[in-house]
């Protein structure tokens, strides 16, 4: 089910949008950031086959170059022996290439740790000890300070400097102390680095990315309850989140994001139903005074996703707002490689949630804030509906395949489909399909379905759309119920894959392929 956002996070990338022609090459911009984004989920394999489909294999483009070398770097990590030595040389001499005569420092750099990792210290002080040269020099192609500066790191971590190399970092890092992504891309390789090197690896934990966190708790919470303020307060200065998800509704909800924001983190609304719906269900019945600081929060959000054509409000929408407010932290902290932590206000007599109990079991962290009182209970009971995961394979359902508890095949348009009653069996469903399927390909759709879990026409023809769409062997969810998955399914890795157009409107999507399962 396509979410509905009124403010969007980031622009997908585009394939085959912006050419650029150098020495013969046609290189897609847009594909070499595909095929990164697929190298930093992990995906050594897919990017590499992505690379060769792209024909860049033989590219003396100098990015093709450079992203050539990063793949052979991955894929050497991931082997042994031989082999992974063979890798290494190749990933070095690829970066080298890319330098050509030029004074870029990226690719030198990048030669040098390599050369370091591949065993040969003495190649790779060599080439540190000429970034650095270069770097003092001055006389160097132009780059963002924050990464002269890492590159100036990394450089003395190899030449053996640590102390050098720290404050290096930290300088970097404090002239730049938003760029997070960038922060936690340099944090991951000297981290390796100084593992390789028999040195401690948490002298670099203070320049770690902020937390995620997703926060939910009691409705009707006392307006100005200065007890709780406090407690919620204090929680927050020892987590220190950047980066906050979860739904505004009438209590703590509001207060929460507000002491967040008031704090500098960035603020993601997720909200169970439309904001009109949702601000007069959830905000507004339980005492005016609350809007304006809906209305507030709303405004000052970085970001907002709402549900769409979900009906009136109901627990299954809450509950699937709630995994994908708690999905959607999960990835930014993987992304950042920081934490992700769970705020809740509640009362010493509620039963955690559904998501919350995932949460707890995958033993992810958290803070509980017991308070003694709630004051508004709804005035009226909450829709009856359902979650259910709808699953297409895009061929022929493997015979004798056993189906987990709570799956009803159903036949729509001479296809099988699948409607799970939970999503985590249902993601364990469809890898099974594509292994005992080879080549296969399967859409998924989470979304609140009716009363009976019937699936609606729209979500069984999404499925479809999503399975014709997906490559082999992989699976295509549509967002925002992919984002559930990063709860569900902890060994597995969905990563946005921009979005697909069809009939029924440009649909993002996330994609997990099998290869990825090891």
């Amino acid at each position: 089910m396509p979410t509905s956002r009124t403010r969007p996070r980031c622009a997908p990338d585009r394939q085959w949008t912006k050419r650029l022609s150098t020495g013969g090459d046609d290189v897609t911009l847009s594909s070499l950031a595909l095929i990164r984004q697929a190298a930093r989920a992990g995906d050594t394999l897919r990017a590499w086959r992505m690379f060769e489909a792209a024909g860049l294999l033989d590219s003396t483009q100098e990015d093709a170059l450079s992203l050539r070398g990063r793949l052979l770097k991955d894929r050497a990590l991931k082997s042994g022996g031989a082999e992974r030595a063979v890798l290494f040389d190749q990933a070095e001499a690829a970066y080298l290439e890319a330098a050509g005569e030029r004074r870029a420092t990226y690719p030198l750099i990048n030669a040098a740790t390599i050369a370091f990792l591949n065993g040969k210290p003495d190649r790779a002080r060599e080439l540190a000890e000429r970034t650095i040269a270069l770097l003092d020099s001055g006389d160097h192609e132009p780059e963002t300070s924050y990464w002269l500066g890492a590159t100036r790191a990394e450089a003395e971590l190899l030449l053996g400097r640590v102390d050098a190399g720290k404050a290096a970092l930290e300088q970097a890092v404090a002239g730049t102390p938003a760029a997070w992504e960038d922060h936690a891309a340099t944090l991951r390789q000297l981290r390796f680095v100084l593992d390789r090197m028999g040195e401690p690896t948490d002298i670099l934990d203070h320049l770690r990315p902020p937390a995620s966190l997703h926060f939910s708790g009691l409705i009707g919470l006392p307006a100005e309850d200065e007890e709780v303020r406090a407690a919620i307060g204090a929680a927050l200065d020892e987590i220190r989140p950047g980066f906050v998800f979860g739904a505004l509704a009438a209590g703590a909800d509001i207060v929460v994001a507000e002491l967040a924001v008031a704090r500098g983190a960035q603020l993601h609304v997720v909200l169970p139903t439309p904001i009109d719906l949702f601000r007069e269900e959830s905000v507004v019945a339980f005492g005016a005074h609350w809007a304006d600081r809906f209305d507030r929060l709303i405004e000052a959000a970085e970001a907002i996703d709402t549900l769409p054509d979900v009906g009136p409000l109901s627990e299954a929408a809450i509950v699937l707002g709630e995994e994908i407010s708690m999905g959607l932290a999960l990835r930014r902290a993987r992304s950042l490689a920081s934490e992700a932590v769970a705020l809740r206000v509640r009362r010493s007599t509620d039963p955690a949630s559904v998501s919350e109990r995932v949460w707890r079991d995958r033993g992810l962290a958290h803070h509980d804030i017991v308070v003694s009182r709630s004051e508004a209970r709804r005035d009226h009971p909450l829709a009856e509906r359902s979650r259910c995961a709808i699953l297409a394979p895009a061929a022929p359902f493997p015979a004798g395949l056993p189906l987990p508890p709570g799956c009803t095949p159903r036949t729509v348009a001479g296809q099988t489909i699948l409607c799970v009653d939970a999503l985590a069996p249902a993601v364990a469903l469809a890898l099974e399909i594509l292994r005992a399927s080879p080549g296969n390909r399967i859409g998924l759709d989470y979304r609140v379905a009716g009363p009976g879990a019937d699936i609606p026409g729209e979500a069984a023809e999404l499925a479809m759309l999503l399975a014709r769409a997906a490559p082999p062997s992989s699976i295509f969810a549509a967002c925002p119920g992919a984002l559930a998955i990063e709860l569900h399914a902890a060994d597995r890795i969905f990563e946005s894959a921009g979005e697909i157009v069809t009939p029924l409107g440009d649909i993002p999507v996330s994609m997990f392929p099998l290869a990825a399962a090891g």
